[in-house]
């Protein structure tokens, strides 16, 4: 009779948890009704439950940003409670989902730099993505976190994304790139320096400052000559140097 009562309330609590996921992913829910299910798991203890499951709040934006706003924040309260026990979700929601800004949020209260630079590198997609907006776009936006990092013989492996089809993909990698304390980096970006097409105009002209700023060498000056450097740039030496 016990295992018959103890099944029953598994069940009904089971049924609750499925319930209140499928409202906490509907923006066309009733407002009560997802703020209570986001409260449910906000309140639940066990973060395999509650962290997947709010998570899912941060897919969908409403119109109502200030009711939005509130939602997601509620949410991300209830995964952050759970401290580093809430990680291992996030770093797998980050590979599957393309609407990453307010789990980095959530990463960036229980990650150390270390753990979120090993989840931005995770949600990169390296494959062909070309025809998936989303993925693109996501790309980018990681592309454009990875910026304020350091990230020690990532170099040649985020330069991947200098062939990308996206000119913004290839310029957000070139920033990355840029921000990078690596002397690869160098080699990898000089090939842009002759680029005189209209889309990699935006490369061409970082990495002329680039090269300028750092003092960067040219591995092949005699590939460069002068008259193919734009109006505010000399080549000087095995460098390059800004002209007023």
């Amino acid at each position: 009779m016990f295992d018959g009562i103890k099944s029953f309330f598994s069940n009904r609590r089971e049924g609750r948890i499925e319930k209140y996921a499928r409202s906490v992913k509907n923006p066309k829910a009733i407002k009560e009704d997802r703020i209570g299910a986001i409260d449910f798991f906000a309140n639940e203890d066990d973060p395999s439950i509650a962290v997947p499951a709010l998570l899912l709040r941060f897919e969908f934006s409403l119109e109502h940003g200030i009711n939005d706003t509130k939602e997601k924040e509620s949410a991300m309260a209830g995964i952050v409670r759970h401290g580093d026990k809430a990680l291992p979700f996030v770093q797998t929601h980050l590979k599957s989902t393309t609407r990453i800004a307010w789990p980095i949020k959530v990463l960036a209260k229980i990650a150390n730099e270390a753990e979120v630079v090993a989840a931005l590198k995770g949600a990169l997609n390296f494959g062909e993505v070309a025809f998936d907006q989303a993925q693109v776009d996501k790309n980018y936006d990681v592309l454009c976190y990875l910026r304020d990092f350091q990230l020690p013989g990532y170099a040649v492996e985020l330069a991947h994304f200098l062939r990308d089809p996206d000119e913004r993909v290839r310029f957000a990698t070139a920033e990355a790139l840029i921000e990078q304390d690596d002397p690869q980096v160098a080699e990898l970006l000089e090939p842009f320096l002759a680029d005189d097409s209209a889309e990699n105009l935006r490369i061409r002209r970082a990495a002329l400052d680039a090269f300028a700023a750092k003092k960067w060498k040219l591995s092949r000056p005699d590939a460069l000559p002068d008259g193919k450097l734009p109006p505010g740039f000399a080549l000087k030496g095995a460098g390059i140097e800004h002209r007023p």
